[in-house]
């Protein structure tokens, strides 16, 4: 398995956004003192300096991102002097390109056009929802006929695609969500990123959540969606960059998060239901010749405690569902995430 291309951050908390979402409180989810700093050229120039350093120590360019605003919204003087700052150093090979992140209708012909003779590698799109409704909700501002065309656009310049989705926005449901994912799977970006909406302080929802007009996901329901989600996914053979909330102290302190399903490992335990599913399809499909036996799971090594499950929970309930004697999780170096195979012993 190839290793996962190196992604150096800098991080904007709200720059560039024309208004702050419901659910958005990025100053108390990020530790980073430089998104405090007023103007956003020294945030950048702040953080560039030991991103720079650390490419340079470790020899490993990858990608320069610019993530936490809608950095096609910055005013025009300022993403030039930005992206006038940072494209020489990767033609220095100090990076390897440019990826940022901005909302659909942050996309225009004219934009594109103008950002081409930029070294710019990576796009992702805060999608959030594929489904109208969803979105008019949870007052993103636009439809999903916007993200059609950002897309379109991203696509015609060559640009990788990735798209941000997130799971239990105001007016989401199960349907709806499944609706999102399909709709995803129709835009084929080259990545995703799930990300549970949470119950911030200091948010617009969180006056909604008091007010007992949102009612945020139990945190089982959202990993369920998820685990629907990271299936439709893996056939589509789509990466999932991202499942949950990069781990961050601020997240840890009481009252940040005020409600809503989240968790630390919350990537794991999705995983943990999706081979949960996954081999009780295997076990259905081979139940003549695995019943009332032991069993041997052979998987991907990276793989073998998402198998298990925490305190061996996927491992009770095979042996409950499916009558087996016992069984066994073993990593195989020659199997790929995902594969699995069984020996009945």
């Amino acid at each position: 398995m190839a290793p996962r291309k190196r992604i150096y951050p800098i991080f904007l908390a709200h720059a560039g956004c024309p208004f702050r979402c419901v659910y958005c409180n990025q100053r108390a989810m990020t530790a980073n003192a430089a998104s405090r700093e007023p103007g956003v050229i020294p945030q950048v120039r702040r953080q560039l300096n030991g991103l720079q350093q650390d490419a340079q120590r470790h020899g490993r360019p990858g990608e320069l991102a610019f993530y936490g605003g809608t950095f096609t919204a910055l005013p025009p003087s300022v993403l030039r002097q930005i992206l006038e700052t940072v494209a020489p150093l990767v033609e220095r090979g100090i990076f390897s390109g440019l990826r940022f992140s901005t909302r659909p209708d942050g996309i225009s012909e004219e934009l594109c056009s103008w950002l081409r003779r930029y070294p710019i590698t990576t796009i992702e799109l805060g999608v959030q929802s594929l489904v109208d409704a969803v979105l008019q909700q949870s007052r993103r501002g636009y439809s999903c006929a916007a993200v059609e065309l950002a897309v379109g656009l991203i696509r015609r310049y060559e640009w990788r695609l990735g798209l941000q989705l997130m799971v239990g926005l105001p007016g989401d449901s199960a349907r709806r969500f499944a609706e999102t994912v399909a709709g995803t799977l129709t835009l084929q970006p080259d990545f995703v990123r799930i990300y549970p909406t949470l119950v911030m302080t200091g948010t617009e929802l969180a006056d909604w959540y008091r007010a007992g007009s949102y009612v945020p996901l139990a945190l089982a329901d959202a990993v369920s969606w998820c685990a629907a989600a990271y299936e439709a996914f893996f056939r589509a053979q789509i990466p999932i960059a991202r499942l949950g909330l990069h781990a961050d102290p601020e997240l840890a302190k009481p009252g940040t998060v005020i409600a809503g399903p989240h968790h630390p490992a919350f990537g794991y335990l999705v995983r943990v239901e999706w081979w949960k599913m996954r081999v009780d399809r295997h076990l259905e499909d081979h139940q003549d010749e695995l019943a009332g036996k032991a069993m041997t799971l052979l998987v991907a090594e990276p793989s073998v405690s998402e198998v298990i499950g925490p305190n061996r929970a996927n491992v009770r309930h095979w042996l409950g569902k499916w009558h087996l004697t016992a069984v066994a999780v073993k990593g195989r170096a020659d199997l790929l995430p995902g594969e699995l195979e069984s020996i009945p012993d």
